[in-house]
């Protein structure tokens, strides 16, 4: 576990996509709400693992389109990266 802060991950989403922070949720969906196509997804996923300096497995990504899942599967699942 990684102990991270949804908060703080919100914002970093936020400064992604350009959705006030506030406006996104455990529940908001990346492909609906935050109007991102999967390019954008995998933009996000990189921005979000260089951000937090993490890797996670990309066959997890997959099936992901809600926030709180991205957060959780970083969280649990996510791995230091090398530097």
């Amino acid at each position: 576990m990684n102990n991270l802060n949804w908060d703080e991950f919100r914002q970093v989403v936020s400064d992604y996509v350009g959705v006030d922070a506030d406006e996104i949720t455990r529940d908001t969906d990346v492909y609906d709400d935050l109007y991102l196509d999967s390019l954008g997804l995998f933009g996000l996923g990189s921005h979000i693992t260089e951000t937090y300096k993490l890797n996670i497995p990309l066959s997890l990504v997959a099936s992901i389109s809600k926030t709180g899942e991205i957060f959780d599967l970083l969280n649990e699942k996510g791995t230091p990266t090398e530097e």
